[in-house]
C-alpha cells in the first residue's frame, strides 16, 4: 500500500470523524466532495487522465466541476466563523447595536465579576471565544434561557454576541450560572446520567431537556415527532441537528407546549425508541 494511498484513506477517515462530530450541512458537503475526489483520482490513475476524459466526456468537467466547487462550498462554512456566524432561522435582531474590537475586550483578568462571583470573567469570555462553535454559544443562550435577541450582535458577530452574553449574565447575577453551562457544554454529562424519561417534565432545566433530544433521538425521530406536534420541521432551519433541536425546543415554549412534548416522549413507542 503506498503513503499517497494511505494519506488519501486517512484524510476520508478525518472528513468522516468530523461528520460524525458535527453531524452539520457543511461537514456533509466536506465528506461528500473529498470522498469523490479520491474515487475520481484512483480512477484517473488507473485508466489515465486522457482515457477517463474521453469515456467520461462532458461530465468529466462536470465532476471536476462539482468537486472545485464543494471544496469552495466547505472551505467557506468553515470559516464563515471567522466573519460571523448567520443566526439560525428562529433568531430575532438584536437589540444591542455597540459593537467591540476583539483587542478592546477585557473584563479586568484578575477579579471577581460585577455581581460579586468569584468567577474570572476574561477566563470565561476566553473560554467561549476559543473553545465554543457558534452553534455551541447559541446552545449557552438558550441553557442560560436568555432572549437571543437582548444578546445576539446585529452583524451576528460572535465576539459581541459573547460580550453581550457576558454582560447581560452579569446584570442578572447569572455569572456562576454561566460558568457551570459552559462547563456542561465542553464536558456533556454522559447520557446515563442523565434523569430517566419518566422524570421528564416541562420544568425540567433548559439544559437537561436539549442534552436528552441530542443524545437518545436520530434526526428522523425528532422530525416524526415534530409532525405529530404539527411542527413543520424544515420552518426550524437548515442547520446541524444541534440547532434544530434547540430551535425545536424554543418554538414550543414559546407557545407553553413543552408538556406536549413531553407527553409524546412518554409515550411507549418513544419510550423504546430512546
Amino acid at each position: 500500500m503506498s503513503p499517497f494511498l494511505l494519506i488519501k484513506i486517512a484524510i476520508v477517515i478525518y472528513f468522516l470523524f468530523m461528520f460524525w462530530r458535527r453531524a452539520n450541512w457543511v461537514w456533509g458537503i466536506g465528506l461528500l466532495t473529498i470522498t469523490t475526489a479520491v474515487f475520481f483520482d484512483t480512477f484517473w490513475r488507473i485508466f489515465g487522465g486522457d482515457d477517463l476524459a474521453a469515456e467520461l466526456g462532458f461530465f468529466y468537467n462536470v465532476i471536476a466541476g462539482l468537486i472545485a466547487g464543494g471544496a469552495a462550498v466547505w472551505l467557506w462554512g468553515i470559516t464563515r466563523p471567522l466573519f460571523g456566524e448567520s443566526a439560525p432561522v428562529m433568531a430575532t435582531s438584536a437589540v444591542m447595536t455597540t459593537t467591540v474590537p476583539l483587542t478592546a475586550v477585557n473584563f479586568a483578568n484578575g477579579t471577581v465579576s460585577s455581581d460579586g462571583s468569584p468567577h474570572d470573567r476574561q477566563m470565561l469570555f476566553e473560554q467561549i471565544r476559543d473553545n465554543l462553535s457558534p452553534d455551541d454559544v447559541y446552545d449557552l443562550i438558550f441553557d442560560l434561557e436568555l432572549v437571543e435577541n437582548e444578546v445576539v450582535a446585529p452583524t451576528r458577530d460572535m465576539i459581541q454576541t459573547i460580550v453581550n452574553i457576558m454582560e447581560v449574565a452579569a446584570a442578572r447575577g447569572q455569572t456562576n450560572d454561566l460558568a457551570l453551562a459552559i462547563e456542561r457544554i465542553l464536558t456533556p454529562v454522559p447520557p446515563d446520567h442523565l434523569p430517566r424519561l419518566s422524570k421528564l417534565s416541562a420544568d425540567s432545566p433548559p439544559t437537561v431537556l436539549r442534552r436528552y433530544l441530542l443524545s437518545f433521538y436520530f434526526v428522523d425521530q425528532l422530525q416524526t415527532m415534530a409532525e405529530q406536534l404539527g411542527v413543520d420541521w424544515e420552518r426550524l432551519g437548515l442547520g446541524s441537528k444541534q440547532s434544530k433541536i434547540r430551535n425545536f425546543l424554543l418554538y414550543l415554549k414559546r407557545r407553553n407546549r413543552l408538556p406536549e412534548l413531553i407527553d409524546l416522549m412518554q409515550r411507549p413507542t418513544h419510550e423504546e425508541a430512546s
